[in-house]
């Protein structure tokens, strides 16, 4: 590896006169010692306009070697910004953890730990959501990105937040959203996060891209794809939160970054793999493959709750006050606290059904849980609504309507 290095090295460092010569890069000098007992994790990488080189060129660690790489600086060119994320399928766990938030009762046992994971996922989502600015700066003629990408492999499903494939490697990104410190402990591999002067032991995101990292590559070979290398990040996408580490913990280290300097880590990347693994076709029957093999998660909330259907409040939820049930009254909704009216407060209950109890309704579960007594009427509302259905008459079955994002899709 170390003679690859130097070959790059020396690639480097002959001019180009057709090529225009990159912008230096500096860095405040710091003239105190560091903390031997941890390393903070940052990065101090601040253009000096004022001088046309640096005064000071920092110092950055290696995905590769986990040590500092001297002071030499890599900024390969890109052709243009990246306009296509293969995104995947909204959460349906988020989905559910809402519906499930707005239809229990806030005194409901429950409903504390519901809220916690709720506001937990929605962080986590954000965190996700903020990677979009900085995976912009790739170029989307040489970069593949999925978000959300969730395979199976020897029969476990695995998930992975940010898939970053090209022709010569491929990088799995576990982004944590995180506020409060992070300390990556180098004895048993812990990783523990304080906030508000409370510390706990939390997964270790690296180690987590590292097993996902694991799975593709397993996954990758499986599928005949043998020869692509397979990296792993975890980026920290909270820029309040304070990443340090024990010394000699280089191992963890070099597979931890900021979200700010992405970009920098991937392009260290781009800099080793010289030759390419994959070439155009075989790019393009990969992405194929990841599209089609691609499976939303559709997660069981009642039971990871330990809750029975019978214990969701029915009814149809006034959409002004939200209260529960609402009456229906001569092809109207009524609601008997508010005295709102709607000819559509149904369809979001029906939802609810299909995301809390099953994806399945016959009529007479409809009129139970929408409190309705006729049968036509039931009849006309599942009919309206256009879902796909098997049977007839009595033996009629209606299924929840399969949204067209449940595959990955392209971002716009």
């Amino acid at each position: 590896m170390d003679n690859k290095r130097e070959k790059v090295d020396s690639k480097k460092s002959k001019p180009d006169s057709k090529s225009p010569k990159p912008k230096s890069k500096s860095s405040k000098s710091d003239s105190k010692s560091p903390d031997p007992d941890s390393t903070t994790i940052q990065s101090k990488n601040k253009m000096d306009k004022s001088n046309k080189y640096p005064r000071n060129r920092h110092k950055f660690m290696s995905i590769f070697a986990g040590k500092w790489k001297g002071t030499r600086e890599i900024e390969p060119k890109r052709k243009g910004l990246m306009s296509l994320i293969e995104e995947c399928s909204p959460s349906l766990r988020i989905q559910k953890l809402e519906v499930l938030l707005n239809r229990i009762s806030a005194q409901h046992p429950v409903w504390p730990d519901v809220m916690n994971e709720y506001k937990s996922r929605l962080a986590g989502q954000r965190g996700e959501k903020s990677m979009y600015f900085h995976l912009s700066m790739l170029s989307d003629s040489k970069y593949q990105i999925y978000h959300g990408i969730r395979l199976q492999y020897r029969g476990f499903f695995f998930q992975i937040d940010f898939l970053v494939i090209c022709a010569a490697f491929a990088l799995v990104l576990e982004v944590k959203n995180r506020g409060g410190e992070l300390k990556f402990e180098k004895e048993f591999n812990q990783a523990t996060c304080k906030r508000n002067g409370q510390a706990e032991r939390i997964r270790n995101p690296v180690l987590q891209a590292q097993l996902q990292s694991r799975k593709l590559k397993g996954w990758l070979e499986d599928h005949n794809f043998k020869d692509i290398p397979v990296h792993y990040l975890f980026v920290n996408s909270n820029e309040k939160t304070l990443i340090l580490s024990d010394p000699g913990n280089e191992p963890i280290t070099r597979h931890i970054c900021n979200s700010e300097v992405l970009i920098e880590k991937i392009d260290q990347l781009a800099n080793y793999h010289q030759n390419d693994k994959l070439d155009a076709k075989e790019l393009r029957k990969l992405k194929r493959l990841l599209l089609s093999k691609h499976t939303p998660e559709n997660p069981d909330i009642l039971k990871q709750f330990n809750l029975s259907p019978i214990e969701i409040p029915t009814g149809v939820k006034c959409p002004t006050c939200n209260f529960i049930p609402m009456d229906y009254r001569y092809g109207t909704w009524c609601c008997p606290k508010c005295d709102m009216k709607s000819k559509t407060a149904h369809i979001p209950a029906i939802d609810d059904y299909f995301l809390l109890i099953k994806p399945t309704i016959t009529n007479a579960e409809l009129r139970a849980f929408l409190h309705i007594d006729s049968i036509s009427v039931a009849g006309k509302i599942l009919s309206t609504m256009n879902l796909p259905f098997t049977g007839k008459y009595k033996d009629r079955v209606y299924y929840q309507p399969q949204p067209g994002d449940n595959r990955c899709q392209a971002r716009p």
